[in-house]
């Protein structure tokens, strides 16, 4: 971690941001977890609170390359308590969400991982979404619970199926369908907050 002006911090790739307090990422993404499993994806100007104690420290906020946060000071204390309250309930229901994912399928799990990931971070163009590479094929199999290995004959599955495009990247073919398939799923309920 590198301080580059007063509140300006560049974290490198794995670097993982300990200072508890409010930021916003200028450029770059971070990825929430707890443990392996994935919470979400944050990009340019999303805000993230950062507190030490929260669920026994095990929260982390890891850069998934080179990534510049402003840290924002606090102005009133009563105002950040209430957003890291805030932060702190979203952060329960995104991991009891992650959880219900369990239940499903390998298949399923990726899919809802690259809905997820898509609706997040994702770069729409036309009917299609492209995930931009900020996670290797071990970090999704990891977050899916399934090998490396596993994970490509699903990716195989679903370019046959019509659900991803035959490139190197992570391309969503027509996201109605996509979104069309979510709905109508069991796990419809962890998307809810999307």
């Amino acid at each position: 971690m590198r301080k580059l002006e007063s509140s300006v911090i560049q974290l490198e790739r794995g670097e993982v941001l300990r200072t508890c307090g409010e930021y916003t990422i200028l450029q770059g993404y971070i990825t929430c977890r707890k443990g392996n499993h994935l919470l979400k994806i944050l990009k340019e100007e999303s805000f993230i609170i950062s507190e030490d104690a929260f669920m026994g420290g095990l929260v982390e906020y890891q850069a998934q390359r080179i990534t510049y946060v402003a840290f924002m000071p606090t102005i009133l204390a009563t105002d950040f308590l209430h957003k890291q309250k805030r932060a702190q309930q979203e952060i329960i229901q995104l991991f009891t969400h992650q959880l219900d994912l369990y239940a499903l399928p390998v298949k399923e799990r990726v899919m809802a991982l690259l809905y997820r990931s898509a609706c997040e971070i994702g770069e729409f163009k036309m009917d299609e979404c492209r995930i931009p590479s900020i996670l290797t094929q071990v970090e999704i199999a990891t977050y899916t619970h399934c090998t490396r290995e596993y994970l490509n004959g699903i990716r195989k599955v679903l370019i046959n199926e019509g659900w991803l495009g035959a490139s190197k990247d992570w391309v969503l073919l027509d996201w109605d369908r996509w979104r069309a398939h979510i709905s109508n799923e069991a796990a419809a309920a962890v998307y809810e907050h999307i």
